[in-house]
């Protein structure tokens, strides 16, 4: 009969006291205090609710990380300039935008460096390219976009002296667009071009390395597509493309790691589904609790996080924070 020494090439090792659960995965050892055998498994990672917004709304500007992140603007409607900042349990209303309350902008950065950019005013149709510095107290306006958009994707390469934003609906051009630009610190640099025209598309990553998940095409049957593109410093590449289709999802993560949550499928269901990316291909997870559309998403995807977002009857202002992986000590039963 194969024994554990066997099998593993090790003994089963004794210890008075259980290890950590992240010490003991994938390991097998007898407590002696309780003399029972015992083993370690990781699971697939799960939500849990964090403390709320204190203006419930969507499609406002994001960044940072689980513990401190921040969401600036948003709606309904065109009605936000608000800032508010997480410290991972309360957030905390600071300086408004300046350029006015907007919808459907984008940002990257952190609580104390931050940039956001782009949106509408109303008339919806009224896209913006103005740009605001945040400085962990107020923000200023700086240097605009090259074109004006709303609804479009963003990635960030430091604080706030680096960053990229993609795609997006250009009032302009009247559709989709598949524009790309840099930002250094100082000014907008246009570069190459996304492959595929999109709309509502959510980036995550850095801006030598980013996601576009996601999003609308006018070509598109049911409007939303599952698409996904890699970028690489240079230019974008077709990557594993997420398993539903849909548009305005939190993203959190790099290019190797990363997660996309919520969304809107079509027909309209305001979706709480979880992906997790891992380079090559999208597994499903499990699910927010409040399904939404244009949640402000940021954080790694070990320890990532959803807030705000517009679900089916009105804006939200939860928070949940994803946890993975969840590492849980059993003990072996005989029956």
């Amino acid at each position: 009969m194969a024994t554990y020494k066997g099998i593993k090439g090790v003994r089963v090792q004794s210890k008075a006291s259980d290890p950590t659960a992240s010490e003991a995965v994938g390991t097998v050892w007898y407590n002696t205090t309780t003399n029972l055998l015992k083993y370690s498994i990781q699971g697939a990672g799960a939500w849990a609710s964090g403390g709320a917004l204190n203006t419930a709304r969507g499609g406002g500007a994001s960044g940072g990380t689980q513990s401190a992140c921040w969401f600036a603007g948003g709606g309904p409607g065109v009605t936000g300039a608000d800032m508010e900042t997480y410290d991972g349990s309360t957030w905390t209303e600071l300086g408004n935008l300046v350029s006015g309350a907007r919808d459907n902008l984008e940002g990257f950065g952190t609580t104390t460096a931050a940039i956001a950019c782009g949106g509408y005013s109303n008339p919806p149709t009224s896209g913006r390219d103005s740009t605001e510095s945040w400085n962990g107290s107020s923000w200023s306006e700086t240097n605009d976009l090259n074109t004006v958009r709303y609804n479009f994707g963003s990635a960030i390469g430091s604080p706030s002296t680096a960053g990229l934003v993609f795609g997006g609906i250009s009032p302009s051009h009247g559709t989709e667009t598949v524009n790309n630009e840099s930002w250094n610190g100082t000014s907008w640099t246009e570069l190459n071009n996304m492959l595929t025209a999109r709309g509502a598309a959510t980036g995550t990553g850095i801006s030598t390395a980013a996601l576009a998940v996601a999003g609308t095409t006018t070509s598109a049957l049911a409007g939303v597509v599952t698409l996904v593109e890699s970028w690489n410093g240079t230019s974008w590449t077709e990557t594993g493309d997420v398993n539903t289709a849909r548009m305005g999802v939190g993203t959190a993560g790099t290019t190797a790691l990363a997660l996309a949550f919520g969304g809107r499928q079509n027909p309209p269901v305001y979706s709480g589904l979880t992906e997790k990316y891992d380079g090559t291909s999208w597994t499903e997870v499990a699910d927010l609790t409040t399904g939404r559309i244009n949640p402000g998403g940021c954080g790694s995807e070990v320890a990532g996080i959803c807030y705000g977002g517009d679900t089916s009857t009105a804006p939200s202002g939860a928070t949940e924070e994803w946890n993975d992986p969840v590492i849980t000590i059993k003990t072996v039963t005989t029956s």
